[in-house]
């Protein structure tokens, strides 16, 4: 790869005279070109990979059967493409003639593969669009029975607080609640004796009968 530098003038004379070509050198990017080689790399030589003899009479084979198959079809294209053009006169129109009916030809089978690819993606493309539609009702299908057991749960919480619902305090019967709480005092400041006497609060009369609670030693 060369530059051109140094063109001071106009006139071809001293174009030529002052043109100077000057080879450009690639830089490298980890290390600068003047440091030279490393130390450690100074004396290195590397060595060739060593191929067992089987492997490498066996990469010889492939390579030779690859080198006739391209040289024959390479052969046998050009042959029967020369074919057709050795009848023809060295008429240009004649030649341009049987050019355009070559094109025409590939035209009309290049036509047939492109239609041919044309059905196999529409049916590919047919076939990707039932899978996900599957895939869909599929997904819809699992999540209504989702929904479904998570509202048979909701009923059962339902119908388990109506259950609870039976002692909730409501204004019906609110002041019979009241009356019920007035006469049924619960005091829960009470003292526990090592016999198991319950010694009630100051708060709460005290029953005639003394209520004993067992407890653990």
């Amino acid at each position: 790869m060369y530059r051109l530098t140094n063109i001071c003038s106009s006139t071809l004379s001293e174009l030529t005279n002052y043109t100077k070509y000057e080879t450009v050198r690639y830089l490298r990017k980890r290390k600068p070109i003047h440091l030279g080689t490393a130390k450690s790399k100074l004396f290195r030589i590397p060595k060739r990979p060593v191929l067992p003899p089987d492997e490498k009479l066996e990469l010889m084979r492939l390579f030779n059967n690859y080198r006739t198959t391209m040289k024959s079809l390479r052969y046998y294209f050009m042959v029967n493409h020369s074919a057709e053009f050795a009848e023809v006169s060295e008429d240009p129109e004649e030649s341009r003639k049987v050019f355009l009916e070559d094109f025409q030809k590939c035209s009309e089978i290049n036509a047939k593969w492109n239609e041919k690819q044309k059905e196999l993606r529409e049916k590919d493309i047919a076939n990707q669009h039932e899978a996900e539609l599957t895939y869909v009702m599929q997904r819809l299908e699992l999540e209504k029975k989702k929904q479904q057991v998570k509202m048979e749960e909701i009923e059962e919480i339902v119908k388990a607080e109506k259950v609870a619902s039976k002692d909730f305090i409501t204004a019906e019967n609110l002041d019979e609640a009241i009356e019920r709480a007035l006469a049924t005092p619960v005091d829960y400041n009470f003292a526990l004796t090592p016999s198991g006497e319950k010694i009630l609060g100051r708060d709460t009369i005290p029953n005639k009968e003394k209520e004993t609670v067992s407890v653990k030693q």
